[in-house]
């Protein structure tokens, strides 16, 4: 088993053994430890969390087109192409600039933190490219 975070509810709950983790692999037999926890509803809040879902994707925004509170200023715009992916193939965002992601693992959050990312911290830049060297040197082992 391992942890998850419903945000529905604003709890960590546990899941089965079988679950698979965000980076693709099942939790079973492989090192999770750059992962990060897993935003996903619990079982008591999945409809919840759909119904929220199938709101979202009804509205007439797009994602390139959400408003930002004032007091937050204007979120800086990604120049890496990420504009062009379709809505529908959209599965994440970066919460410093206006990337979306088509494709997630931490490995590709860190490359567009550490060389994409207009508006990111240079702490947070410099912790992406140290989880990037941590994983080339295992690459090497």
């Amino acid at each position: 088993m391992h942890r998850h975070f419903c945000e529905i509810a604003g709890h960590d709950w546990q899941c089965s053994d079988d679950c698979e983790c965000i980076c693709g692999l099942p939790m079973e037999g492989h090192d999770h430890g750059d992962c990060p926890v897993e935003l996903r509803p619990c079982p008591n809040h999945k409809a919840d969390h759909e119904a929220r879902m199938l709101e979202a994707m009804s509205a007439e925004d797009s994602v390139h087109e959400m408003t930002f509170d004032e007091p937050h200023g204007a979120v800086p715009h990604c120049q890496c192409g990420c504009e062009d992916i379709d809505a529908n193939q959209i599965v994440g965002w970066c919460f410093h600039c206006t990337h979306v992601y088509a494709n997630y693992s931490p490995e590709i959050q860190d490359r567009h933190l550490a060389y994409d990312c207009p508006g990111v911290s240079a702490e947070i830049k410099q912790a992406a490219l140290a989880s990037l060297g941590r994983r080339a040197e295992k690459r090497r082992q």
